[in-house]
């Protein structure tokens, strides 16, 4: 089934992670005139501390620097694990009142630039279902790592992933997602 009326909004922010739900914070404060929606292709919030999981997973970061200005990092845990910064990103997303917002299990496949509309036009796979959005800015916090899986650190599942591209924002850009890895 594919539903092609557009969703349309000023912001559309890709990624419910660290990134993602900062965005957010900061939209909905400084501008609460403003539409938006963030689109996570995962079923949870967290992105790249969700997704892998393997013992011993930490920051390379200090989280009193990584951390959220308006939600200060208060462990004494300078470099935390991967299971603590999740929940920290989660309990802030609860608090900030942005779950709401979060559509999960929306992975966008393709964005184009509209110059006669002057906006984003974006493609999004919904569990098959084919959706259809735009935006007046385009907000990527998905990490370059994003994977609908997480790889196996001992190399036995390695597989390349797609490099992601420097470019400058000059102008239109149509950028498409590569296609998932299979087993």
């Amino acid at each position: 089934m594919s539903n092609s009326s557009p969703r349309e909004f000023d912001v559309v922010v890709v990624g419910a992670g660290l990134s993602g739900i900062a965005a957010a914070h900061y939209l909905q404060r400084d501008c609460p005139d403003r539409s938006f929606v963030l689109l996570e292709g995962r079923d949870a919030i967290g992105g790249t501390w969700d997704l892998f999981r393997y013992p011993g997973i930490r920051s390379d970061s200090d989280m009193f620097t990584l951390g959220y200005t308006f939600r200060p990092w208060t462990s004494d845990a300078s470099i935390a694990g991967g299971e603590a910064i999740r929940d920290y990103i989660r309990d802030t997303a609860r608090e900030e009142g942005v779950l709401p917002r979060i559509r999960f299990g929306q992975r966008v496949t393709a964005a184009s630039w509209d110059s006669a509309s002057a906006r984003w036009r974006l493609a999004v796979d919904a569990g098959g279902e084919q959706l259809h959005y735009s935006c007046r800015f385009l907000f990527f916090s998905a990490a370059t790592t994003t994977t609908s899986r997480a790889t196996n650190p001992s190399g036995r599942d390695a597989r390349a992933l797609p490099a992601a591209s420097s470019t400058r924002s000059t102008g239109p850009r149509t950028w498409t997602a590569p296609a998932s890895a299979s087993s």
